[in-house]
């Protein structure tokens, strides 16, 4: 009897199409009746019994003719015949049309006829388990065991029960139990790949994927595993390499596409090639093609459509995978993202009842999504170690590490570009004691611009490293004999995080690309200041904080501005009118803010709110508050998009920079003090709260912190209608140079003095 037949092979959880029918089996003639008897003719004389007209049948099936099996199985039911076989295998056949309660029904009557068929107890378990029947399904898997001890399949599928229940150490025992029993059965070692993956055992995960291979080539389902054994190594080509191998055996395996799209997706984030990124989504949709109802492709399909600028497509995705699965932690966190991004402030609400789980119990998600909504520390550092255990890798071995003559910087970014970090970053790298440190940029972009000419020759050495695995990155480093490790990325877009946890210095430090804690013990501290991290708000910080003097947040004091200067008209806003402005990316905007800015355009006559132009689905939404609130829509102006030049120098139209609440102004707050632009801002409890009051704190501003949205709004609406109180803070920030904060050369000297102290502590 063929080996699906016995109960072989447990199939993935998603409905299977019928297979197509391999080439038929040439019996003349065909099945006809005999006064109530069955038989097939043949060119014998004498007529085959009942048993050998079954095991015929059961050859149809073992050879894959499955239309003709179902045909003579539901024609011998419909006869009346009593054979456990016949249901048992007629049940298995449901189960791959997806008719699960039918396959159930014939399966659990082909039990009652044999109480002590182990088989029909295994394909029993693997109905229960499609059923989402885990339970039961072990019972019926441990029934097979009893029944028959050395049944390998049952330990096998037992295994996989176990590991869908989330008992990782139990399934494990009952995998290697089908391979003592039967040392060639090809599944039970895939099983056994994806179990030691799943508790993060990789290397030994994938020798066993790759045993499975040995002994079966064509197996579709373990290439498909050792491709995300080899995704989760960071070893992304070889992942390629086995995930498209998957879908040649096997061209409708909607598993193997969905994972072929998941590594397309990781080479892009890690890469940045839009070609992968366009495959990725090829893919992805294939899957979606293949299997609808399966909410992780939805998923994945919205991250693809999110990082090509798809923002309304993504959000519709992420809403598709989560009507499928409406438990779906990390889909509730990217519909929350999205929502912010698109300022869809009532469908962003609902979900806010669930931000002390979303990320906290279940599965991790990013906590930088959640920022924006929530100013939670405990919560941020909750999520950032949650995030950090399922993405943790082993720490390599230490290497000797020799004293260099010049301490050795090493800067880590993807963003060495056009960008607000590179933005704050680049006076310092050009200011840097070069006799004392050598300085390192190791570029995780392929991203090329003036900025990273600029990069270029402010460093010692600049490394190109987006093309490399992340193992070849820490070798490169480590040659380097880099003594401090700056990440300027965190978590955030096309970080690297994973080279920090392999480690690539003897001390590494999380600084500035990332608003918090990045919940790991593979950075040693973080650079903050005593506004953004006071005392009592170390203990949510993973991370030691090491303390600069002054503000934390750097500044280019050779940045130019425009010599085109704008007129408000130019930039379509009033000549007299009063202006408000917030530069912020969009999604810092919550209803918080923009209603008590809506109050203050009623207080201010002629007043106008002046934003940085957001996706369409975002401005319309936003017309809808104003018109909501009795105001009209020319209340709100929404500025293009500029170079950094003209950007700094449009800023004098405005009168007033209102910060956001849970996640401040950073580099827009610098631009605009710079510019001269007041800026007031509401001190919050998270680092992603602070940083207004931060910046402000060393511009001798403290006049423009406020600790509740009845001060926030009280004060703008003074500065708005008190032209000389604006007038005063606005002569600060004329004579800025005169300010700690704006002095790149004094900075860079604090920042160089706290390295000298960590190396020599």
């Amino acid at each position: 009897m063929p080996e699906e037949m016995k109960g072989f092979g447990k199939q993935r959880k998603h409905k299977k199409k019928q297979p197509k029918a391999n080439k038929k089996i040439l019996i003349p003639g065909a099945l006809e009746e005999f006064k109530g008897n069955f038989s097939l003719s043949t060119n014998k004389s004498a007529k085959p019994t009942k048993e050998e007209i079954i095991n015929k049948v059961f050859k149809f099936h073992s050879e894959g003719n499955i239309p003709e099996a179902v045909r003579y199985y539901e024609l011998f039911i419909n006869l009346g015949f009593k054979d456990c076989n016949i249901f048992s295998n007629y049940g298995i056949i449901l189960r791959r049309l997806g008719k699960l309660q039918e396959a159930e029904l014939f399966t659990r009557k082909s039990i009652e006829m044999n109480p002590n068929n182990a088989d029909a107890y295994v394909n029993l378990g693997n109905i229960l388990i499609d059923l989402g029947k885990s339970k039961e399904a072990e019972s019926s898997q441990r029934i097979a065991i009893k029944l028959n001890p050395n049944l390998a399949m049952a330990h096998n599928n037992l295994g996989n029960t176990l590991k869908d229940l989330g008992q990782l150490k139990e399934a494990e025992i009952s995998t290697r139990k089908a391979i003592e029993i039967n040392p060639d059965l090809a599944i039970s070692h895939n099983n056994l790949g994806s179990i030691l993956k799943d508790k993060g055992q990789l290397q030994e995960a994938e020798i066993s994927a790759r045993k499975a291979i040995e002994i079966k080539p064509d197996f579709a389902e373990a290439h498909c595993n050792l491709g995300s054994i080899m995704k989760d190594l960071g070893q992304l080509k070889e992942a390629e390499i086995s995930a498209r191998k998957s879908i040649e055996l096997k061209p409708d395996y909607a598993v193997g596409n969905f994972n072929l799209g998941c590594i397309l997706l990781d080479i892009y984030d890690k890469y940045q090639s839009i070609i992968d990124l366009k495959e990725a989504e090829l893919y992805t949709r294939k899957t979606i093609e293949l299997k609808p109802d399966y909410p992780d492709a939805h998923f994945n399909l919205g991250s693809i459509l999110l990082d090509s600028d798809k923002l309304e497509e993504s959000h519709l995705a992420y809403k598709k995978s989560l009507e499928i699965n409406p438990k779906q932690i990390r889909t509730i966190s990217k519909m929350i993202f999205t929502s912010a991004h698109l300022c869809m402030w009532d469908q962003m609400e609902k979900y806010i009842p669930d931000l002390n789980r979303l990320g906290i119990e279940g599965k991790a998600v990013n906590p930088l999504e959640l920022m924006y909504v929530e100013d939670n520390p405990l919560n941020h550092l909750k999520r950032a170690v949650k995030y950090n255990q399922e993405h943790k890798k082993e720490e390599l071995p230490n290497v000797n590490h020799k004293k260099n003559k010049k301490i050795k910087i090493g800067y880590f970014s993807s963003d060495f570009r056009n960008h607000p970090v590179t933005h704050l970053l680049i006076r310092t790298l050009e200011l840097h004691d070069k006799s004392k440190f050598d300085i390192y940029a190791y570029s995780l972009s392929k991203v090329k611009d003036d900025y990273t000419i600029r990069v270029k020759k402010a460093v010692s050495t600049f490394r190109e490293i987006n093309n490399l695995s992340d193992l070849d990155i820490v070798k490169l480093a480590r040659n380097d004999q880099i003594d401090i490790a700056i990440d300027l990325n965190g978590i955030t877009k096309f970080h690297r995080a994973s080279i920090f946890s392999y480690r690539v210095a003897p001390i590494q430090i999380n600084y500035l690309g990332y608003t918090g804690s990045l919940g790991s013990d593979s950075y040693d501290y973080i650079l903050a200041d005593k506004v953004l991290i006071p005392e009592e708000n170390k203990k949510f910080y993973t991370e030691k904080v090491l303390h600069l003097p002054n503000s934390s947040y750097p500044h280019d004091n050779t940045r130019k501005v425009s010599v085109n200067k704008f007129s408000r008209e130019q930039l379509g806003l009033p000549v007299d009118g009063f202006v408000f402005t917030c530069f912020n990316a969009i999604q810092k905007i919550t209803r918080k803010e923009f209603n008590i800015w809506l109050r203050l355009l009623h207080s201010v006559e002629g007043s106008v709110l002046w934003l940085i132009k957001p996706h369409q689905v975002a401005m319309n939404n936003l017309y809808s508050e104003l018109i909501n609130h009795g105001l009209d829509k020319e209340r709100i102006i929404f500025a293009e998009h500029m170079k950094l030049d003209e950007h700094l120098s449009r800023q004098a139209c405005a009168d007033l920079f209102l910060d956001t609440f849970n996640f401040n102004a950073a580099t827009t707050a610098n631009f605009a003090l710079s510019s001269g632009l007041p800026v007031i801002t509401l001190l919050g409890k998270s680092y992603s709260a602070r940083i207004g009051a931060s910046i402000l704190s060393a511009c001798n501003l403290n006049e423009l912190i406020t600790t509740s949205h009845a001060e926030y709004e009280s004060l703008a609406c003074e500065l708005a209608t008190n032209k000389e109180k604006l007038k005063a803070i606005r002569e600060k920030l004329i004579n800025k140079n005169k300010l700690s904060f704006f002095d790149s050369s004094k900075f860079t000297n604090e920042l160089e003095l706290i390295y000298n102290k960590i190396i020599n502590t």
